[in-house]
């Protein structure tokens, strides 16, 4: 049997939903994860979605819509049981652009036998990872880093490494509910500084571990100046 799999986010490098409705109906729909994580790998992302009160057998379409873009977009149509109810993974809408780092959409399920039992709920997506602001500047500048995607209710580390060794492993602080956010303000290299680049990663255990399965990771570049 093939072990756990690694997934590394990379890509940090420095130098209300709205749109659809429903109407009183018999049919419900949930989420059972209140937040996405989107790691940035295909096939990765799936959305698990509880159902119920449908016809029974009856093909149900899943829509989404979000208050920057309140056009409806159908994301799959799914076949309910017996009891009309469902049970399954669907792929989510993707985020709304290469910089949107959290996006909240609403999420609706269409009974095709009686369009007018529909149930909704909405559901938030994160991009997994890591930035600076501002980005760049002397290693002694204050800058806030913000991580995202993390286990809510856990704490998240920064591990700044120069050639292959850990220089300082960083506390950000515990990342929230639901999307698993946390910053801290602090020196855009919170260490000694040496010349060259850095590599940098954000993860949940407080020393760095190359096995360690949930990991974002950027880049830093330190360069001379007159």
């Amino acid at each position: 049997m093939p072990g756990p799999r690694r997934l590394l986010a990379a890509g940090c490098v420095f130098a209300a939903a709205g749109g659809l409705a429903a109407d009183a109906s018999a049919a419900t729909i949930s989420t059972t994860i209140p937040c996405v994580r989107n790691i940035g790998i295909p096939g990765a992302l799936t959305l698990p979605i509880v159902a119920a009160g449908f016809a029974p057998n009856s093909s149900v379409t899943v829509r989404t819509a979000t208050a920057s873009d309140p056009t409806t977009r159908t994301l799959t149509t799914i076949k309910a049981d017996a009891n009309g109810s469902i049970t399954t993974r669907i792929d989510p809408p993707p985020l709304h652009s290469a910089t949107t780092f959290e996006q909240a959409f609403t999420l609706a399920a269409i009974d095709n036998a009686s369009p007018a039992n529909i149930a909704t709920t909405t559901f938030r997506q994160v991009r997994f990872g890591f930035d600076a602001q501002p980005s760049t500047g002397r290693p002694t500048r204050k800058v806030t880093y913000t991580a995202r995607g993390y286990l809510p209710g856990k704490p998240v580390f920064a591990h700044f490494r120069f050639k292959g060794s850990t220089r300082r492993d960083v506390l950000l602080g515990v990342a929230d509910s639901p999307c698993g956010i946390v910053s801290k303000r602090m020196r855009l290299l919170p260490t000694k500084t040496r010349f060259g680049t850095w590599t940098v990663y954000m993860d949940q255990e407080r020393h760095y571990s190359k096995k360690t399965l949930l990991q974002a990771k950027g880049s830093l570049s330190i360069a001379r100046t007159r």
